[in-house]
């Protein structure tokens, strides 16, 4: 990902720098508590991965306009995802945020649940000038993203099925950076064919799966030292693609018990860890999200050849490299 972060700046300096001071405007706020709320969100960082895909679908299809309006979408994206990790730290009671604490651990539950309240709402009063399609995909977007997370909810502390964990991952994650994308484009170009709109709302999803795969895998397999906690999943009782397929080929109760144990121990891990390994579920797991970059990449085979989309297209590979 710190390639696709590079190679975005490269290319989008002067608009993701825009967007920055954007987020910082959205989420000022007349009441200084309020503010320095919504500053210590945007200041915790974040890859901007999907006002990134915003601005590049803008280009990539739009013709010479002027950037604010990708820009001011690209913040609307980016505020959803804010506001949903303000309330998935709560529900998680995840302590830390990219090697910081989370919100709710520097300001309080309630504090943080309201933040992400506000996030919303500044969000959506932002896309009032837009045309209706525009709402209608974010809205669209963000009942998958609740839908999904109130699945994930429902399977916690049982063993999904692989359908059940896709229709997860497709709404909690997916279904946002399938939006940032499509919305980017039909702000380039209102003027797109209904095919190569299904297409590029198609490809996000594609994308945004192996994004969550791939999150997934680092969850169980990832270095800690660059900032994400592992195991976070199977402590909070959500059993991922990999536990699911531990289970499935090992055929073992003894695994699936300690999966459900959320105080598992060193030992514990190195038991799952050593039996993922020796089954090759982090080959075949990688291999899964590859194969949806793949079908991505060919969803979008009609965009004419260019700089911007082999940006596109070498993101994506980043996608199945990424370690944070």
């Amino acid at each position: 990902m710190k390639e696709l972060i590079a190679a975005g700046a490269k290319h989008f300096q002067e608009e993701l720098q825009a967007l920055e001071e954007c987020l910082q405007g959205l989420l000022d706020s007349e009441i200084p508590a309020v503010a320095n709320l919504g500053r210590y969100m945007v200041e915790s960082g974040g890859k901007r991965f999907r006002p990134l895909l915003t601005l590049l679908f803008y280009k990539l299809l739009g013709e010479e306009k002027p950037r604010k309006a990708a820009i001011e979408l690209g913040s609307v994206i980016e505020m959803i995802h804010l506001a949903t990790l303000a309330h998935d730290d709560v529900i998680d009671q995840a302590a830390t945020r990219r090697n910081r604490p989370a919100l709710w651990k520097s300001a309080g539950n309630r504090s943080a649940v309201l933040e992400g309240d506000f996030i919303f709402s500044r969000a959506f009063r932002l896309l009032n000038p837009y045309s209706s399609e525009i709402r209608s995909i974010l809205i669209e977007a963000v009942e998958e993203v609740l839908q999904g997370e109130l699945l994930q909810e429902h399977l916690r502390l049982k063993l999904p099925t692989e359908e059940q964990y896709q229709r997860v991952i497709a709404g909690k994650t997916a279904s946002l950076i399938s939006a940032a994308c499509l919305m980017g484009a039909l702000t380039g170009n209102p003027n797109l064919k209904e095919w190569q709109r299904n297409s590029i709302q198609q490809a996000g999803m594609l994308l945004g799966e192996s994004f969550q795969m791939i999150d997934d895998l680092l969850d169980v397999f990832g270095d800690e030292s660059l900032g994400k906690p592992r195991w976070t999943d199977q402590r909070g009782g959500w059993l991922t693609w990999p536990y699911i397929r531990l289970i499935e080929k090992s055929g073992s109760n003894e695994h699936l018990d300690l999966l459900f144990s959320l105080d598992l121990s060193e030992d514990g891990k190195r038991e799952i860890l050593t039996a993922m390994e020796k089954l090759g579920i982090r080959q075949e797991f990688t291999a899964k999200a590859g194969q949806k970059i793949d079908q991505m990449k060919k969803m979008l085979d009609w965009i004419s050849d260019s700089a911007l989309k082999v940006l596109l297209f070498e993101s994506s590979d980043f996608v199945l490299q990424r370690s944070s």
